[in-house]
C-alpha cells in the first residue's frame, strides 16, 4: 500500500485518497499492507467511521467491507477487537443516517446482512427523517433483507417511519409477500395509525388492492371499524373512492360494517355520494334490508338524497329519488326537503336552466346533458312529493303578508324582487318566440323551389312530389299553428 494511501485512511481522509487515486490514474483503494489490510482495515483500527461511511457510497468498492486481512478478519471484525465497532457503525451523519441506513439507500444487499450481524441494534435506529432501517428497505423495494431485519429487531420504535407511518403502512400496497412477514413477526402494526389515523387497511381501501384487504382482516377483522382522525373507516373510503370489490370485501369479513358512521354520522352511502360515484350509489340500493342506512341522516340532518342536491350530483339523487325506500319528504335541520333545496338551485340560474332546457328539446345538445339530468330528478322528486306543499304556500304567503304589513309596502312591490327572474323568462321566450314566428312566416311565403311558370302544373311548387317538399309543408303549418 502506498505511504500516503495508508496515511489517508489512518487519517480518515477521504477527500484526499480521493485526491491520490484521480492524480495517479488507477484505484489505489485496493491496494493491501503486508498483513493483508485495506483501506476500509486501517480505518477501522483507527475508527475512522466516516471514512468509512464515504468510500462506501461507491457500490463497486463497497465489497472491500467484507475483503479478509491474512488473519481473515474483515474490516467489522477490526473493529469489533479493537472495541471500537460500536462507534464504527452507529455514529451518525448530519442526517443522522447509521452506515445500515446508508448501505440500504445504495442497495448493498450483502453490506446490509454484514452490519446486521455484527451489530444487530443497528435495526432499532432511526435517523432524522424517522425511517427505520425496516422502512427504508421496504421503501426502496429490498424485500430480500426485510426478515433479516425483522428477525434482528428488537424495539417497537424499529418499524417506524415518517408521517406516523410504519413498515407495514409502506408494504402493504407494494407486496403482499413481505406483508406476510411482517405480519407474522410483528401483528401489533395491523393497527397502528399515521398522522392522520389512517391504518394499513384506509390505505389498501383506497388503492383498491383487494388481496391486501383480505389478508389484513384474517389477521383481524376488528380493523374494519377503526376511524381516521376524520372519523372515516376503510369501508368510507372505499365508498368515497368508487372500490365495490373492496366493500365487498369489507362486508363479507364484517357484515354489520354497514352500521358504522363517521364523526359527522355520515354512513358510506354519504361517502359514496360525495365522492360522485354512481356506481357505488347503485350497488348499495341494490341491496336489501338498508332502508335504515339509505334514510340516515348526517349531523345535519342531511341523508344522501340531500348530499347529493347540496352537491348537484344529480346522477346519484336520481337514483335515489326513484328507489322507493327513499324517504323523499324528509327534511334536514333547516326543514329543506331534497326538492327545496333542488328548487334553490333552480332559482340561482333559473334563465341559464331555461336556455339549456330548450336547446336540449330542440337539438338534443350532448354537452348539456346535466340539465337535462336535473329535469329528470324534478320530475322524479314532484312525483313523490306532490310539489309543493301546501304547507310551504301557506307559510310562503304568510311570510310575504307579514313583510308587506311592516314595511307598508304594495303587494306588486313585495313581490317585484321574487318576479323579476320570472319577468327575464318571460321575455327571453317572446324573443324566440319572434325569432320562430319570422323564419316561420318566411319559409311559407318563400317555398323552396319556387313556381311552376308553364304546362299543367303552372302556379303549382315545383317540389310538391317530393316526400321531404311534404315534410316542410306539415312541420311547417305546425310550426304556424303553435305561433298562433
Amino acid at each position: 500500500m502506498y505511504p500516503e494511501v495508508y496515511e489517508a485512511a489512518k487519517s480518515g481522509e477521504f477527500h484526499s485518497l480521493m485526491t491520490i487515486i484521480l492524480e495517479n490514474g488507477e484505484d489505489l483503494s485496493h491496494q493491501t499492507t503486508p498483513k493483508g489490510n485495506n483501506v476500509l482495515h486501517v480505518a477501522a483500527q483507527f475508527g475512522r467511521a466516516n471514512f468509512i461511511r464515504e468510500f462506501l457510497q461507491d457500490l463497486p468498492r463497497s465489497s472491500l467491507l467484507w475483503k479478509c486481512n491474512c488473519k481473515g478478519d474483515t474490516p467489522l471484525h477490526v473493529a469489533t477487537q479493537l472495541g471500537s465497532y460500536e462507534m464504527l457503525l452507529r455514529i451518525p451523519n448530519s442526517d443522522e443516517d447509521t452506515l445500515l441506513h446508508s448501505v440500504i439507500r445504495r442497495h448493498c444487499k450483502g453490506v446490509v446482512e454484514l452490519l446486521i450481524e455484527e451489530d444487530p441494534h443497528l435495526c432499532d435506529i432511526i435517523n432524522a427523517a424517522d425511517e427505520s432501517p425496516l422502512y427504508l428497505a421496504i421503501h426502496q423495494r429490498l424485500w430480500d433483507i426485510i426478515e433479516p431485519i425483522l428477525c434482528a429487531s428488537s424495539w417497537p420504535s424499529s418499524h417506524k417511519g415518517p408521517k406516523g407511518l410504519t413498515a407495514l403502512h409502506a408494504a402493504v400496497t407494494l407486496s403482499l409477500s413481505s406483508c406476510k412477514k411482517i405480519l407474522e413477526k410483528r401483528p401489533e402494526m395491523i393497527r397502528e395509525k399515521d398522522d392522520i389515523g389512517w391504518t394499513p387497511l384506509h390505505y389498501v381501501a383506497h388503492a383498491n388492492k383487494v388481496d391486501a384487504v383480505q389478508l389484513l382482516l384474517q389477521h383481524d377483522t376488528s380493523i374494519a371499524y377503526d376511524l381516521d382522525k376524520e372519523g372515516d373507516s376503510a369501508l368510507h373510503i372505499a365508498a368515497l373512492q368508487g372500490h365495490i370489490n373492496v366493500i365487498n370485501q369489507l362486508i363479507t369479513s364484517c357484515h354489520d360494517a354497514w352500521d358504522i358512521i363517521n364523526f359527522k354520522r355520515q354512513t358510506a352511502l354519504h361517502a359514496a355520494v360525495i365522492g360522485g360515484k354512481v356506481n357505488v350509489v347503485k350497488h348499495i340500493l341494490r341491496i336489501t334490508n338498508l332502508e335504515d342506512l339509505i334514510n340516515k341522516k348526517d349531523t345535519n340532518g342531511n341523508m344522501a338524497l340531500h348530499l347529493a342536491m347540496h352537491l348537484r350530483e344529480y346522477d346519484s339523487a336520481l337514483i335515489l329519488a326513484k328507489d322507493k325506500r327513499v324517504d323523499c319528504f324528509a327534511t334536514t335541520k333547516d326543514h329543506l326537503t331534497a326538492l327545496d333545496i333542488f328548487s334553490a338551485q333552480k332559482d340561482e340560474d333559473s334563465a341559464g336552466n331555461f336556455i339549456c332546457h330548450r336547446w336540449i328539446l330542440s337539438e338534443k345538445s350532448e354537452g348539456l346533458c346535466q340539465y337535462n339530468h336535473s329535469s329528470r330528478v324534478l320530475r322524479a322528486l314532484k312525483d313523490s312529493h306532490g310539489f309543493p306543499t301546501v304547507q310551504d304556500r301557506v307559510v310562503e304567503e304568510k311570510r310575504r303578508l307579514e313583510k308587506q304589513f311592516s314595511e307598508g309596502q304594495s303587494a306588486a312591490s313585495i313581490t317585484m324582487g321574487r318576479d323579476s327572474s320570472l319577468k327575464s323568462l318571460i321575455e327571453l321566450e317572446l324573443l324566440v318566440a319572434s325569432f320562430i314566428a319570422t323564419a316561420t312566416f318566411a319559409a311559407a311565403f318563400a317555398i323552396p323551389g319556387g313556381y311552376s311558370n308553364d304546362g299543367p302544373n303552372q302556379g303549382m311548387a315545383t317540389l310538391a312530389g317530393r316526400a321531404a317538399f311534404k315534410t316542410f309543408v306539415i312541420t311547417n303549418t305546425i310550426a304556424l299553428v303553435f305561433v298562433w
